[in-house]
């Protein structure tokens, strides 16, 4: 009898600890967050967990594991990487849990992004069993946090010219707004400069097409077109590398810039500024190089809109007669410098 009943004890304390320990998955609270949004190819990320116990009895375990996207590149060290990664099975990562009640464990992983695009960062799988290991219950779910990855920034910046001058080399005179009250001279015609600045009477002292030099105000702006024109997709990457540059060299120099496309990047009015800018840079890593429109009918629309730009910047994926048809009508039409950047011509650079 004196052995009985501690046996009988311990029967009933296991028992209860075995009834404790069940269900124990509707205890559990998980939370996640990446700490941004928007990022771009190789920038750092991290993503920040925590593990709750929800109850006021311990669970004696718990499991959970990150699978993340073949697109996500984690950024730990190798020592973490050995202690948590699941063997036989690329981006997976889990380690194991004793959580007391109202208790929990927070943690972070960095990570990259490989490529340009949306993505979901990937899964968690929960797991818990019971105390005497008889049954187990596994939940998978979403992580719920989505990242847009941009084109990647060129390290060479195209060479544009506008107005006269290589944009990055003059900071005074670019996308400026002529004084025509302020005469400094007369040059000789390129065949870029506005009908309007031809001075007739000087072509006819002359013989020769002869415009005005004007002094200058500052009221810079641009406008940028982009021609989306699905072509093979190492020329259509480079081509929204492209777009980006030349988007962030116009924020860097404080120069209120429109950009249109016939596509999927669809249009934001004349603006400069962090929010101008990550509008772009978003609608850049959602792209799926459709496009909407021809690019002639963009251009019909820009010079119908009679803005008053001081440049265009042009960038299409590959010149054809198509386009090369269209940007002259661009010129003549809208009475206003007009430079062109050709994402396949820029690769050979």
């Amino acid at each position: 009898m004196t052995v009985i009943i501690p046996i009988l004890c311990v029967v009933i304390a296991l028992g209860v600890i075995e009834l404790l320990s069940m269900n124990t998955m509707r205890r559990i609270a998980f939370r996640c967050e990446v700490n941004m949004n928007l990022t771009e190819p190789d920038e750092t990320a991290t993503l920040s967990y925590r593990v709750y116990n929800t109850s006021s009895w311990p669970i004696m375990f718990v499991g959970f594991s990150f699978r993340f996207d073949d697109a996500v590149e984690v950024r730990e060290s190798e020592e973490w990487k050995q202690r948590y990664s699941v063997s036989g099975t690329h981006n997976l990562f889990g380690r194991e849990l004793f959580l007391l009640p109202h208790r929990g464990v927070k943690g972070s992983v960095s990570f990259s992004l490989k490529q340009r695009g949306v993505f979901s960062v990937g899964k968690v799988y929960l797991e818990t069993g019971d105390f005497l290991g008889l049954k187990t219950d596994v939940v998978s779910r979403d992580l719920g946090q989505t990242v847009v990855c941009t084109a990647k920034l060129l390290d060479q910046k195209p060479d544009i010219r506008i107005l006269g001058g290589l944009l990055g080399e003059f900071t005074a005179q670019r996308f400026i707004c002529d004084d025509p009250s302020l005469v400094l001279g007369y040059r000789e015609y390129t065949g870029r400069e506005p009908l309007k600045d031809i001075s007739w009477l000087q072509t006819a002292k002359l013989n020769r097409l002869m415009v005005k030099n004007h002094d200058f105000t500052v009221d810079r702006n641009a406008a940028v077109l982009v021609d989306i024109e699905p072509v093979e997709k190492a020329t259509m990457e480079h081509c929204l590398s492209l777009v980006r540059t030349v988007c962030e060299y116009l924020e860097a120099e404080k120069i209120p810039y429109a950009f249109q496309s016939n596509g999927d990047l669809f249009e934001t009015e004349r603006g400069v500024g962090r929010k101008h800018l990550m509008t772009i840079q978003r609608r850049i890593g959602r792209s799926n190089y459709i496009s909407y429109q021809t690019f002639d009918n963009l251009v019909t629309r820009m010079i119908a809109m009679k803005r008053d730009y001081r440049g265009y910047i042009v960038i299409v994926p590959q010149q054809t007669k198509q386009n090369a048809a269209s940007i002259a009508r661009l010129r003549t039409g809208a009475n206003a410098e007009v430079y062109v950047l050709a994402a396949r011509e820029e690769e050979r650079l």
